[in-house]
């Protein structure tokens, strides 16, 4: 029978279905008798060949011929390369197809198809695809190698004092923050003006924060000589859950929010609290806030807030002096509240604008009464063209889901009227000057019930008016009572009336697209994790100002094209620029400023919860498509000196504009995807990894790489175009210590793995500088590599010199024998000055405890001073002795505690008083006597410590 299979088989003519790419057959005729040339391959299979070259092999093969040269000049060649190298979301296509490919030879699985394209960040301003490919590779090939950076660019390490030696930087460095609980917050300055780079980390329980130069490892003394921490939750209301998940008024666990130029902003989650604000150049902080319950009384146009009902439930501070100076500095810092309430307060005036002061409350809305405010996203890098165009520059999510986002910058009053006018109501009068739009897809949506009681109850919710509704004044006063009945209302009316109702939800948002993206992290039985994008479709009259920003180029275009590489014809739909302005051609006029809504594909997640966020902040992922410079439309800067023909086209712009958003799970996975992607339903992951971390607790991302940190205190580097599947690097190892003794006793139940955690990361906004921060328990840890290329010839020798500075040649032998006798000079004196500063510290603090830990040196500590308080008790009786043994034996029986101050007994229980007589009963014998007894207990004290010292060793071992 298998033989008869085998025949047919056999007579059966395989099908093979061959895969996309070249296929290269003999040519008909004979061989021709020179043999092959160069010059008859066609430049299709060149550029594939040249493709397959190491990065660092182009620039030599350009020097064979004008034909490789301009081969080489060409984009064709790089972006094959660049393909080949990254394969981006391909790799995982191919995961799950790998095996049957291996298996079946050159076949390959007609559902797995080959993407030409790939969406990354671009890393310079004028970006081609050869910078793109030689600089990306280089730059991971630099954090891979891990060599220290310029110490004169704030390498780890550096100094004044340092820098003009010898001596070599660190690459990375590991200081204590001072911090007394764990940091949890962190923001960094690295371009700072010359004066190195800066880092402001802080503890969200206890609202305390220290600023610090991660180059040095030094802090300053900001932050250090406030006494001032918050309450906790659990202390002042252990009976009431947080998140709004039982009865009682909304809570959460305190937020904070941190700005490196302004300071620290933060907010008390529990009934009763306030937003507390310390500025950079203030000694101490004070509470935000605070107006007078009378002058409100008498406004009834302004509603009454429950204040003792209220907690802070999110805050924000600006990073970059771009919001403050659009909103004329009325705009510095916002608070929302678990009533609903947005507030916002000034960080200071400009001579010509109005004259606010630091912490003075500027513009105030009531959006949800009622639904806690849980997200505040505004845009740091708002400017004249953003604002000219009614850009989205602020948006505030509710714990319904609801999204309101802010497109015009409010009007201060006139100096007049804020003399005339309370803060609090003049702050209020701001805030009608400009409106909250409500992204219409995430209105709140009532829960079915029998009787459709909740209907009305669960779909309405009154909120602040503008002036531009032209409402009358009772108009207004009614609005007003209507919001103040919705503020009396607990969660647990909403969570009755309303669906969605999650106050853990997180919020990223693009504001150069004008992108929302509302995640839901916590999985349950009715609620599945989710992540929603609504995509603002911006106006014709907008796309009719930029003029040129969008060239009919990126508009969507079914013509086909024939590939010179044979992979057949393929549209234009995929290579246009996946921008909202593009999508908005394509749409009629009536869809001007509406959301698109579409959802971010979570197969992957499985039944995990999500644990944390990160959007890529690279500087050129933050350009808007009318201030980038590919478009025609920003400054003509360039990074890099590669020749190319010409400027690449919109619709071939190396890495299509896109932006990665990453999330992170409690089984340890991480996964990315572009929030720019033209999909409208559904967006597909483009990069997904398990680490080693049981889970991920941060994230940060950037235009080069991501970094991943877990509960484990294991903090790796990822390429998310997958050039590699392991990490590149290593940035901090799993912990294996403990933790502080001080951290401990704060909190006894604190566990190794919230110690040991990784909880913030903070990148370079400019991803070709190697630079970054991390941070666990109350360690900071500052690397920056290199990356400046290897140099790839013969490394030259240096010459050493004397001490004296003078070159040692090798060709005069007396030059060389005096710059050894120098040497040994220099090394005797080295020698002995560690042997005096030994000696100087051998006899302050003694010999040293060896390898005793923590708890044995403790004790040790406990057993000398016991002894040398029994030793200083012998000394005073004895001298106050003038009897025989049996008087002193009574003195010190009878009249001891009078005569003498005897400390209470040491905490090993023992009483040194008990001993005091036998020790004086032995002093009285003569001086031989007494010498026999100091050498006797000089010598059970040496034995202690040496037994305690084998101890310590048998331990460690």
């Amino acid at each position: 029978g298998q033989r008869i299979s085998a025949y047919e088989n056999a007579a059966v003519t395989p099908n093979t279905q061959q895969m996309m790419g070249f296929k290269v057959v003999k040519r008909a005729g004979p061989p021709p008798s020179d043999g092959l040339s160069l010059r008859d391959f066609p430049n299709e299979i060149l550029t594939q060949i040249l493709s397959h070259l190491h990065p660092d092999s182009h620039g030599a093969v350009a020097l064979v011929s004008k034909r490789f040269y301009a081969l080489v000049t060409e984009p064709h060649a790089w972006r094959m390369a660049f393909l080949r190298y990254f394969p981006g979301e391909g790799a995982l296509l191919r995961l799950p197809h790998r095996n049957a490919i291996l298996e079946g030879g050159d076949k390959e699985d007609e559902n797995v198809v080959r993407s030409e394209f790939r969406h990354f960040t671009r890393l310079t301003s004028m970006a081609s695809w050869r910078s793109e490919y030689l600089l990306r590779t280089r730059l991971l090939r630099s954090v891979a190698r891990g060599k220290p950076g310029p110490s004169s660019g704030g390498g780890a390490g550096s100094s004044s004092r340092s820098s003009h030696s010898n001596k070599k930087g660190s690459a990375v460095l590991t200081y204590n923050s001072k911090l007394p609980w764990m940091i949890s917050n962190v923001h960094a300055v690295f371009d700072n003006s010359n004066k190195g780079p800066k880092v402001i980390v802080g503890t969200t329980d206890l609202c305390v924060s220290t600023v610090s130069d991660p180059s040095t490892g030094k802090v300053e003394k900001w932050g250090l000589d406030d006494p001032f921490a918050f309450a906790q939750l659990d202390e002042l209301f252990p009976n009431l859950e947080p998140y709004g998940l039982a009865d009682g008024p909304a809570a959460v666990y305190n937020v904070m929010d941190l700005s490196q130029p302004y300071g620290m902003v933060g907010g008390e989650g529990f009934p009763g609290g306030r937003p507390y604000f310390r500025g950079t150049s203030d000694v101490r902080g004070r509470y935000l806030g605070g107006s007078d319950s009378s002058i409100i009384d008498m406004s009834p146009e302004v509603p009454k807030i429950p204040e003792l009902m209220e907690s802070i439930c999110s805050v924000w501070i600006a990073k970059s002096s771009a919001v403050p100076v659009m909103t004329q500095h009325m705009v510095g810092m916002m608070t929302g509240s678990s009533l609903g309430v947005v507030t916002t307060y000034a960080l200071g005036h400009d001579a010509n604008g109005p004259r606010y002061k630091a912490g003075d409350m500027t513009a105030r809305w009531v959006l949800s009464p009622g639904v806690p405010i849980i997200a505040l996203k505004v845009d740091d890098s708002y400017n004249h063209k953003r604002r000219s165009l009614g850009r989205v520059w602020a948006c505030a999510v509710n714990a319904l889901g609801e999204c309101f986002v802010l497109t015009a910058t409010p009007d201060p009053p006139t100096e007049a009227m804020r003399k005339d006018l309370d803060v609090t109501k003049a702050a209020w009068l701001a805030g009608r000057s400009v409106y909250w739009e409500l992204i219409e897809a995430t209105r709140r949506q009532a829960r079915p019930d029998g009787l459709d009681k909740n209907a009305v109850r669960g779909g309405y919710s009154p909120r602040s008016p503008s002036h531009a509704m032209g409402l009358s004044k009772e108009q207004i006063v009614a609005e007003a009572r209507e919001i103040e009945k919705f503020l009396r209302y607990e969660p647990a009316h909403f969570r009755r009336v309303c669906e969605g109702w999650d106050m853990r939800r997180r919020v990223e948002v693009d504001f150069a697209e004008e992108i929302v993206l509302v995640i839901r992290c916590i999985q349950d039985e009715d609620h599945p994790a989710e992540i929603l994008r609504y995509n603002r479709l911006s106006s014709s009259s907008d796309m009719g100002q930029l003029g040129t920003a969008t060239p009919a180029t990126d508009a969507p275009s079914l013509a086909s094209y024939s590939s010179i590489f044979g992979s057949g014809h393929k549209t234009l739909d995929d290579t246009r620029t996946p921008s909202p302005l593009a999508e908005a051609t394509t749409g009629s006029s009536s869809d001007a400023g509406q959301w698109r809504t579409s959802r971010l594909t979570l197969k992957k997640l499985g039944k995990a919860d999500i644990t944390t966020t990160a959007l890529d902040n690279s500087l050129y992922a933050a350009l808007a498509p009318f201030e980038d410079p590919l478009n025609g439309n920003g400054p003509s800067r360039s990074g890099t000196t590669t020749p190319i023909s010409s400027n690449p086209s919109n619709g071939d712009i190396p890495g299509r504009r896109a932006r990665f958003l990453a999330v992170g799970t409690d089984h340890g996975k991480v996964i990315v995807w572009n929030v720019r992607d033209v999909s409208l339903d559904t967006v597909e992951p483009v990069f997904a990894v398990q680490t080693e971390s049981p889970d991920v607790t941060s994230l940060a991302v950037s235009a080069l790489y991501l970094v991943a940190g877990g509960s484990d205190g294991l903090v790796q580097a990822w390429d998310p175009l997958a050039s590699t599947t392991e990490p590149i690097r290593t940035l901090s190892s799993k912990s294996s210590g403990r933790a502080p003794r001080h951290i401990v006793n704060a909190n006894p139940t604190l566990r190794l793995a919230d110690y040991s955690a990784c909880p913030a990361i903070f990148l370079d906004p400019d991803a070709t500088s190697l630079r970054g921060i991390l941070c666990f328990g109350t360690f900071i840890r500052y690397w920056t590599y290199s990356s400046t290329a290897p140099s790839t010839g013969r490394k030259r020798r240096l010459r050493h010199s004397d001490i004296h500075g003078r070159l040692a040649s090798r060709r005069q032998g007396e030059a060389v024998k005096g710059y050894i006798a120098a040497e040994e000079a220099e090394l005797r004196r080295e020698q002995e000055h560690r042997a005096r500063e030994q000696a100087r510290l051998r006899s302050r603090f003694g010999v040293g405890l060896g390898d005793l830990t923590e708890e044995e040196a403790i004790r040790y500590a406990q057993m000398i001073s016991e002894e040398a308080f029994l030793y200083d008790e012998q000394r005073r009786t004895s001298a106050s002795d003038t009897g025989s043994a049996a008087d002193m034996g009574e003195m010190n029986s009878t009249s001891g505690s009078l005569d003498t101050v005897t400390p209470d007994p040491s905490l090993s229980g023992r009483s040194p008083a008990a001993g005091l007589p036998i020790v004086a009963e032995h002093r009285g014998h003569g001086n031989d006597d007494g010498n026999e007894d100091d050498d006797f207990e000089q010598q059970i004290q040496r034995a202690l410590r040496l037994s305690l010292m084998e101890g310590g060793d048998s331990l460690g071992q």
